[in-house]
């Protein structure tokens, strides 16, 4: 690839039609575009992803529904107050990345655990249940996207571990059978808001005193996990080139763009590669991003297809821990059960 030419163009989009339908012939083709985009690029748009239109539409209602509730409306579900397990509503300037604020708004979801669950009552980090907006088929339409999501997560990491020489199920073993995965529906206001809806929340300004406002509405970072799925109703996604340049990857009718997080980076032995990317924008957007992540107990053992960096060592990694010391680092003022 030459890298004085590589613009949203060479973000390639793959077909995976025959990735979503078991036993077809192309199953190979589309692992070999997987495998070339995560090797060069680190993203990837997906087409014939099979997923509705119509329920695509509605997830995005019902975060539009949210989102435009008075703050103190949304801050009833804050994650601050409600949850010690990074689940509920994070206002603006509550979030960070590469260690400054980012100028977003947003509702976290994970797998879903009951109060009275083993894990829960064990205080196990980042287990608990999520918190529901009150809204009528708010929960119900999100928990079917999710599932969906699921789903083509999976599906999406089958063409990968075929792309690594790896059994088709290589990963669906390997994370025993279930994700850990994050959802996020993400709220990006006009900026002339930001400062109205900061003002109001005096106790969070001040919780996060010393820590710096970023310059771009979601600063330049790499996704920690293995694999993110993302939708957005308006531009402002951008990625760094090879050769450090920014680039814009715009938003492509009935297509997901996809990128690969440093788990999955430090899976294949440095094989595939996360890519640094950020939001910036002067008009309102929203977002979907799911992160498909391993579930909490996997273990992370480099694959030995891959030959890995000289001289660096590859050792065996729990995920959860790895998992929950990020979203610490990202939520700094949020309550964890090792507080309590």
């Amino acid at each position: 690839m030459d890298d004085n030419h590589f613009t949203e163009l060479e973000i390639p989009i793959i077909d995976i039609a025959d990735l979503r339908k078991p036993g077809t012939t192309g199953l190979s083709e589309v692992a070999q575009q997987l495998g070339r985009a995560c090797r060069e690029v680190g993203f990837f748009y997906i087409k014939n992803h099979g997923i509705e239109e119509g329920l695509i539409q509605q997830t995005f209602e019902m975060a539009d529904t949210f989102f435009s509730q008075p703050l103190d409306a949304k801050l009833d579900y804050s994650m601050e107050k409600h949850s010690k397990c990074f689940r509920g509503y994070s206002p603006v300037l509550a979030e960070l990345a590469d260690g400054k604020r980012n100028s977003y708004e947003l509702m976290e979801f994970s797998v879903d655990f009951p109060p009275n669950a083993p894990e829960v009552l064990a205080k196990m980090p980042m287990h608990g249940p999520n918190i529901w907006p009150q809204i009528d088929g708010y929960q119900g339409i999100l928990t079917r996207y999710i599932d969906e999501m699921n789903r083509l997560g999976f599906d999406l990491m089958r063409g990968i571990a075929i792309s690594l020489n790896l059994d088709e199920h290589y990963f669906f073993n390997a994370f025993n059978g279930r994700s850990f995965w994050q959802f996020r529906t993400v709220n990006y206001p006009k900026s002339s808001e930001i400062g109205q809806m900061a003002k109001k929340m005096p106790e969070l300004e001040k919780r996060m005193e010393g820590i710096e406002i970023g310059d771009h509405n979601c600063g330049a970072h790499t996704d920690y996990g293995c694999l993110t799925i993302l939708l957005a109703n308006n531009p402002g996604l951008q990625v760094l080139s090879k050769n450090n340049i920014w680039f814009d990857a715009p938003v492509i009718e009935n297509a997901y763009i996809c990128n690969i997080g440093d788990m999955l980076q430090y899976w294949s032995r440095d094989a595939y590669v996360a890519t640094k990317h950020r939001v910036l924008t002067n008009i309102p957007r929203l977002s979907l991003p799911f992160f498909f992540q391993p579930n909490y107990d996997s273990v992370i053992e480099p694959v030995s297809t891959m030959q890995g960096l000289p001289g660096k060592a590859y050792p065996p990694i729990q995920y959860g821990p790895y998992a929950y010391k990020n979203y610490r680092g990202i939520y700094p003022a949020c309550p964890t059960y090792e507080g309590s």
